[in-house]
């Protein structure tokens, strides 16, 4: 919805605030103009100018801000307050950030740094961290509008930040903490579908598809534990997560953002891959392979694809109560269907 300007004029200088209505039931709920203020003196000091803060929109979760100060832009996110109604996949999402961001060290330059963070709840009842404002459009916002040249050049480079987030490894499979770890990739999906299948169940979803899913991966963990080991997932990374410039030179991704999903695990599991099948299609497919060709596409075989029918179980069945809380059901129904074609698959490739 529209947004609110306000001007609070306060002791020693103006400060604008500008707000986004929405819902009484949205996670993401407006600081006051005192509540910002008081975030940015524990941060940048008691002294410090703040001009404006400007509430962004986009995302689903996180609440986030622009905020102007006296000497630079920076970015304030908001973790939802107690009691929102959450999915156990969204359980402390900004703790886990802090906790993977060294481990993004591979695209530092392109990825907006951590400057603080706070989760005392002493100020406010949330978690809150202040990042660098990275510059740059969003390239799902400016999609239609590039030259095919700009559109290619851009695959490729997504599919060289991909493989460089995947060619990060790690101790263990899952987290990061607070979630759990586990020392096994079987260990890591069968926690996943198990907190999918409770939380459908809670929405009143047909666990059918889910639960026979469940018995056919309990029954073949050795194929998911052929991985061996844990590698950086980015968990959320599609285009309105990547910032680009365009210039004489062409186009170019200047930014990776809101990593806070971020694991470890098969490569093949990211939701980058899930994306990239499902919306697959012949207007796409030229992209896509310019994306493949950078990224390095991986040879198939029966594991693989046994691997992959999983993967799917596993992200439709976060996408399926999500779309379920959120009153969307033409997603429900495909979520619905695609979970069938992937437990027919199961079926199928089982040895």
């Amino acid at each position: 919805m529209a947004g609110a300007g306000v001007v609070y004029e306060r002791e020693d200088h103006p400060m604008e605030l500008i707000t986004i209505e929405r819902g009484p039931d949205s996670a993401r709920r407006s600081l006051t103009a005192d509540q910002i203020l008081a975030l940015c003196r524990r941060v940048f000091g008691e002294r410090v100018v703040v001009t404006s803060a400007r509430e962004l929109g986009g995302g689903t979760f996180n609440t986030t801000y622009l905020v102007a100060l006296a000497d630079q832009r920076v970015v304030l996110r908001v973790a939802p307050p107690p009691g929102a109604d959450l999915s156990w996949d969204e359980a402390a999402l900004m703790r886990r950030e802090l906790h993977i961001q060294p481990y993004f060290a591979a695209l530092a330059a392109r990825m907006p740094r951590i400057l603080a963070a706070d989760f005392t709840r002493q100020l406010i009842d949330r978690d809150y961290m202040f990042q660098t404002y990275l510059p740059g459009e969003r390239w799902d916002h400016t999609a239609d509008v590039l030259s095919p040249e700009e559109a290619g050049a851009l695959w490729e480079q997504f599919g060289l930040v991909t493989r460089a987030i995947h060619d990060t490894a790690g101790a263990a499979f899952g987290g990061p903490h607070p979630a759990p770890e586990f020392p096994a990739w079987s260990g890591a999906v069968l926690y996943r579908l198990e907190r999918s299948l409770e939380t459908m169940a809670g929405r009143k979803l047909d666990v059918t598809d889910m639960t026979a899913a469940l018995e056919i991966i309990r029954a073949h963990t050795a194929v998911l534990d052929e991985i061996r080991e844990p590698r950086l997932l980015h968990g959320d990374l599609w285009l309105f997560n990547l910032l680009i410039e365009r210039g004489p030179g062409g186009a170019s991704i200047v930014g990776v953002i809101d990593a806070d999903r971020a694991s470890w695990g098969d490569p093949m599991a990211d939701w980058t891959m899930f994306v990239l099948s499902k919306s697959a299609s012949p207007d796409t497919q030229p992209l896509y392979d310019r994306f493949w060709r950078a990224y390095g596409r991986p040879e198939p075989t029966r594991a693989s694809t046994f691997r992959a029918a999983v993967y799917e179980v596993m992200n439709v069945g976060i996408a399926l109560p999500w779309a379920a809380r959120h009153g969307h059901d033409d997603m429900v129904l495909r979520g619905k269907r695609e979970l069938r074609e992937a437990v027919e698959a199961l079926q199928r490739l089982r040895r």
